[in-house]
């Protein structure tokens, strides 16, 4: 029945209607029909309660409060039969749960107020007809501890729903960001490995065909100087050649190192050999420091090299450092990059800086970069990138 609770609610009126039964044939015919239309209204506010739960308890704390006053009539006067309580008063401790449950507090509390000042009025027709102490007390502490264990157990469940809805946001949320996260790094590998295309389409055919130009250039003003041909003449060719000639080797050095920025060709052998390469031709002396369990991906292993070799420069620089450290460890599938520095320090993030445009690169794959430069050095700079292993 949690799958439909307006049914549930409808049932569980018509119960306690049903319960109500043998006590609604009281006095004459037309008290009897009007304690069955006041039990009708208790039981319909019940089949609507989580529909409208703040009119439903209102309807049926009209009634309650009827009920209290004229049910048990103080000072001896002749009680209301329509109105004596029955099995479907229960009715209003369902109400009340329900309202702590589905309202705010300040409501229900409200709520509550209402029930124990009815339960009062009860209390006090009743204990007039009656006389007893032990009983008066009984009744009072059933009936203030029935509607206030009914409060609280609906306090509790608003609770519990506002701490699993937070919780399935929070999962949604987590669910979201790994999502994100996994088409992030899809989309960086996947640039990565349409600028190694790009690479490798520079190098299997413009470069090539750059090469062939600059070699026929070479091959034909040999050919020139070789038949005696004047370095200047009315067609100025030895002279147009030989600009051709060292206009296609610029361009071919131009494509080289374009290729170069886009993949090195190091980094094929895997990073490590790559980084000592770097290290090995930098203007200061390094010393690194690399343990990695696996091989990153691409993407990343460019990432890293690309952030090592700016560095690098920066220290070169700027330091006036004697030694640069280079550190790569990977820990819970994080890769973390450290370069240190001896010189004076003061480094820090500057906008339109270096510093500032390798954390926007690095933040593209989820990245973070922190420094450590006090005045006169040392200088620490990390950064920590995914895996993507």
């Amino acid at each position: 029945m949690r799958g439909h609770p307006v049914a549930a609610d409808g049932m569980l009126g018509a119960v306690l209607l049903a319960g109500s039964a043998g006590q609604l044939h009281r006095g004459d015919p037309e008290t009897a029909l009007a304690a069955v239309l006041v039990n009708l209204v208790l039981a319909l506010a019940v089949a609507v309660r989580r529909r409208e739960p703040a009119v439903a308890f209102g309807v049926a704390a009209v009634v309650w409060l009827t009920q209290a006053s004229l049910g048990f009539r103080p000072g001896g006067d002749p009680a209301v039969r329509a109105l004596q309580p029955t099995v479907t008063d229960l009715a209003i401790v369902v109400l009340l749960y329900t309202l702590a449950a589905y309202r705010p507090r300040r409501v229900s509390l409200t709520g509550l107020g209402v029930c124990l000042a009815g339960s009062a009025l009860a209390i006090a027709g009743w204990s007039y007809a009656y006389r007893s102490a032990t009983m008066l007390m009984l009744a009072v502490a059933a009936l203030g501890a029935t509607f206030t264990a009914a409060w609280v157990a609906g306090d509790s469940a608003a609770y519990r729903q506002a701490y699993y809805a937070s919780l399935e946001e929070r999962l949604a949320a987590a669910e979201r960001a790994r999502d994100l996260e996994e088409k992030r790094a899809g989309a960086v590998e996947e640039s990565a490995a349409r600028l190694r295309r790009i690479e490798r389409d520079l190098h299997d055919g413009a470069q090539v065909r750059l090469t062939a130009l600059a070699m026929t250039l070479g091959e034909a003003r040999e050919s020139l100087a070789a038949r005696g041909a004047p370095a200047e003449g009315p067609d100025d060719v030895p002279a147009l050649i030989a600009a051709a000639h060292q206009a296609a080797k610029d361009t071919l050095a131009e494509l080289r190192d374009l290729a170069r920025g886009i993949h090195p060709p190091a980094l094929d052998r895997g990073l490590e050999p790559a980084l000592r390469g770097l290290a090995g031709c930098g203007a200061l002396p390094v010393r690194l420091d690399i343990g990695l369990a696996g091989r990153p991906s691409p993407a990343i292993e460019s990432m890293v090299y690309f952030s090592a070799a700016e560095l690098l420069a920066n220290a070169a620089k700027h330091s006036g450092a004697s030694l640069v450290t280079i550190t790569v460890r990977d820990d819970d599938d994080r890769i973390q990059l450290a370069v240190a520095d001896d010189g004076a320090g003061g480094a820090r993030l500057v906008a339109g800086g270096g510093l500032a445009g390798l954390r926007e690169r690095i933040r593209t794959v989820d990245g973070r970069l922190g420094i450590d430069s006090a005045a006169g050095g040392p200088t620490v700079v990390t950064i920590e990138l995914p895996g993507h292993t």
